[in-house]
């Protein structure tokens, strides 16, 4: 994996995360074998869909728009450090309102059961508390139980339901240290 060329990467203990820039979003999206090749990494993340190319070409769209806020809303690759596959991703979904954004993620079914979205989301919430984020919701299907542990396992609460169920976590006290105490 060729880590030096992955501005602004997130590195844990196995994994390496990497956001989609203006220029590597597009040699992803039009030329995936060279991204990988140069990159040093293989995709195998989330199914590419017409959906998720959609997603993807939009993405490229808004980073040029606003590249001054573009961590605040790209999607960061989740690369195993070993291998260099790529699994999935994670974002957040806006630039923060008031120190307060969403989270999102998503990976291959066949790399869950592992723990990495979970290193991945404490990794991502440490990074979001750096830039400022006071406070960081997400929201699952009530029947994503595999999604709603990774949640609780990163420090986050339940708070509502409105058909989805909602989570928040507050990146400024104790909560983030995943021990459960108080409320949102």
């Amino acid at each position: 994996m060729n880590t030096e060329k992955m501005i602004d990467c997130l590195e844990t203990e196995r994994l390496v995360l990497f956001p989609y820039t203006r220029e590597n979003l597009h040699l992803f999206n039009t030329d995936l074998g060279r991204f990988e090749e140069e990159f040093g990494v293989v995709y195998q993340g989330e199914e590419l869909d017409y959906l998720l190319k959609g997603f993807l070409e939009k993405l490229e769209q808004e980073i040029a728009a606003d590249e001054a806020n573009y961590l605040f809303f790209t999607e960061f690759l989740i690369a195993l450090r070993e291998t260099g596959h790529i699994i999935g991703s994670i974002d957040y979904k806006y630039v923060p309102r008031d120190g307060v954004t969403e989270v999102g993620y998503g990976m291959n079914p066949a790399y869950t059961g592992h723990g990495y979205m979970t290193e991945a989301l404490k990794a991502f919430l440490a990074f979001g508390r750096e830039m400022g984020i006071r406070r960081v919701l997400a929201d699952t299907r009530p029947d994503n139980i595999k999604s709603q542990n990774v949640l609780r396992r990163s420090g986050f609460h339940f708070f509502k339901e409105d058909g989805n169920l909602w989570w928040a976590v507050d990146l400024r006290g104790e909560q983030q240290q995943g021990t459960g105490k108080g409320g949102l």
